[in-house]
């Protein structure tokens, strides 16, 4: 997976919010998926530059934070960036995992 810098993302959001749309972007700049850069842009809305910023990964969250991220997120019927966003994680694809696993195996198999 391409990371793409701190001056990259801001260029991007800069240009979303002047106006150009994030499939027109993707397709210019090379990024993969136009949802890319509308999660960067709900990043920047939630939190400011900051959100921007590279994230730690952390593959060691405890199967109890995996549990409530599970729950918020069937409470609010909450999307996957909704929730990644909203926990401040690094993908939405990390959300999308813990639910394969939950719905597979049950809660053992977040541990």
């Amino acid at each position: 997976m391409v990371k793409f810098n701190l001056d990259f993302k801001t260029k991007i959001v800069t240009e979303y919010l002047n106006g150009c749309g994030s499939t027109t972007l993707a397709k210019r700049y090379g990024i993969v998926r136009a949802d890319t850069v509308l999660n960067w842009v709900l990043s920047f809305e939630l939190r400011g530059v900051k959100g921007l910023e590279l994230s730690k990964m952390d593959s060691n969250y405890s199967s109890q934070f995996k549990v409530e991220v599970l729950d918020w997120k069937n409470q609010y019927e909450a999307s996957l960036p909704a929730t990644a966003l909203h926990f401040n994680l690094s993908s939405p694809n990390t959300v999308w995992k813990w639910l394969k696993k939950y719905d597979d195996m049950g809660i053992a198999e977040l541990e």
